[in-house]
């Protein structure tokens, strides 16, 4: 062989094995292993069976549980942030699983004192809906009337000897909501609205009763965002790109916060310029005479 070609291969080794080893260690041992097995049916056949199975099952269990940590993280969020009294909204109650699991967050965290927690249901099942908007054009299978019915008498009975800090709103959204009830989120600001009613002509109810309430910074949580109809136009997902194209008020935008829903789609902050009201308190006020004075050119401070 020529000198300056064996040179030139050599060199090319070298630059190859230096890049290799730049690689992140489970890349390079994922290497390793692909040069032991023969043939690319072998291959494929251990990547999607020991690689992309147990990674998606994985990814499902963290996030399949991840619902309630944000009641806690907004919670205490809020707790160590503003003085004063709040609530957390609760729109589809059913037989109360998350109505009790938002009471015991406040129980927990030593909050009863000042948070409220109302939930709002008919407890006589889903409706039958007719607007298409409602159905699930994913599968077909909408909801059937009376699905979900709850026991009104009984969930009081459980959470009257337990909690004192709760109200209970028995009727449909569009009466439940009245004037009376908004009056008292002057004193307690909802930072939590959890939005677990499915369709979408009762999600648009609550909000449009809501809208001229919710403060800026507040999180709105979609229990059903994803659920149906893979998040298109329909449903929740739909309300949620009816407010950010300005159809319920112009000035109003819900914000994904992606920190709070591990990266889906259900958790939003709500804002309104100029706002209805503001939860988050400065920590410092801004001053006229304020500057940041220079150092070095480090990347210290």
């Amino acid at each position: 062989m020529h000198r300056d070609v064996r040179v030139n291969i050599e060199m090319s080794e070298a630059v190859g094995s230096t890049d290799y080893m730049k690689r992140p260690p489970l890349i390079r041992l994922l290497r390793g292993i692909s040069r032991l097995l023969p043939g690319e049916y072998l291959k494929t056949a251990f990547y999607l069976n020991v690689i992309a199975r147990p990674r998606r099952l994985l990814r499902e269990v963290l996030f399949a549980f991840y619902r309630y940590d944000h009641v806690y993280e907004v919670l205490q969020e809020f707790a160590q942030l503003r003085d004063g009294r709040f609530s957390v909204l609760e729109f589809g109650t059913s037989d109360g699983y998350s109505f009790v699991k938002l009471l015991y967050a406040t129980r927990y965290l030593r909050l009863e004192n000042r948070v409220k927690v109302h939930t709002f249901d008919s407890f006589e099942g889903m409706p039958a809906s007719s607007d298409t908007r409602d159905r699930n054009w994913s599968s077909g299978d909408d909801w059937a009337p009376g699905q979900f019915r709850g026991n009104y008498r009984a969930l009081e009975e459980y959470c009257a000897p337990r909690y004192s800090n709760y109200a209970i709103h028995r009727g449909y959204f569009q009466d439940s909501i009245n004037t009376p009830f908004l009056e008292t989120l002057e004193e307690y600001p909802p930072v939590l609205i959890w939005v677990d009613c499915d369709y979408y002509t009762s999600a648009k109810t609550v909000l449009t009763r809501l809208i001229n309430h919710i403060p800026n910074g507040a999180v709105i949580y979609f229990d059903e965002f994803d659920n149906l109809n893979y998040g298109s136009r329909t449903g929740e997902a739909r309300l949620v790109h009816e407010i950010n194209l300005g159809l319920l008020d112009e000035h109003v935008e819900l914000v994904p916060d992606v920190r709070l829903s591990l990266h889906s789609r259900r958790l939003y902050r709500f804002m309104k310029i100029p706002p209805n009201r503001m939860l988050f308190e400065p920590e410092e006020t801004n001053e006229t005479d304020q500057v940041r004075q220079r150092s070095d050119g480090s990347p210290l401070p």
